[in-house]
C-alpha cells in the first residue's frame, strides 16, 4: 500500500513493506515498482529515513540538499512523520546528526523541538537522543 501526499515539488509516500512503513520519495517508489533494487532512502532530491519498529517509529534521517533548505521541505516532512505518529500512537526517536548536512547539533536539536521532540531520558528502549510521544487525536 502507498499513500501519496505532495509536499512542495515532491511527492511522498508511505508504504508498507510487510509489517514495515517507511517514508519514501516518487522517484524511490517508481523504483520500487520497477523492480530495481533501492537502498532505501535513496533519490537525488530529498532523502527520509523513517522505520516503523513496531511499538515505535526510528526517524534515521531526512536529508534536504542545500539548494533546496528554507523553502519547508523538512517541515513539512516532519508534520507528515508527526501526523502520523499521532495516528498511529507511537513515540518517534531520533537522532541529530550533523552527518547528513545539518550546520550544527544544536541547530537541529531547536529545529526537532519545533515539533514537540525532547532530550530521550531513558535509554531502556533506544539509545536516540530525542523522542517525542504521540499526542491524543
Amino acid at each position: 500500500m502507498i499513500i501519496l501526499v505532495h509536499v512542495g515539488n515532491l511527492d511522498i509516500g508511505l508504504v508498507e513493506l510487510g509489517n514495515m512503513k517507511i517514508l519514501i520519495t516518487e522517484t524511490q517508489y517508481k523504483k520500487l515498482t520497477e523492480g530495481n533494487y533501492v537502498n532505501l532512502p535513496v533519490n537525488d532530491d530529498v532523502k527520509i529515513d523513517l522505520w516503523d519498529s513496531g511499538d515505535r517509529l526510528d526517524l534515521e534521517s531526512i536529508v534536504i540538499p542545500k539548494e533546496l533548505r528554507g523553502q519547508g521541505y523538512g517541515t513539512e516532512i516532519m508534520k507528515m512523520i508527526t501526523k502520523l505518529s499521532d495516528q498511529e500512537q507511537k513515540p518517534i526517536y531520533l537522532t541529530p546528526d550533523t552527518s547528513f548536512g545539518g550546520t550544527s547539533f544544536k541547530r537541529l536539536v531547536s529545529f526537532y523541538k519545533r515539533f514537540g521532540f525532547n532530550k530521550n531520558d531513558d535509554k531502556s528502549v533506544t539509545k536516540h537522543f530525542m523522542v517525542r510521544y504521540p499526542n491524543n487525536i
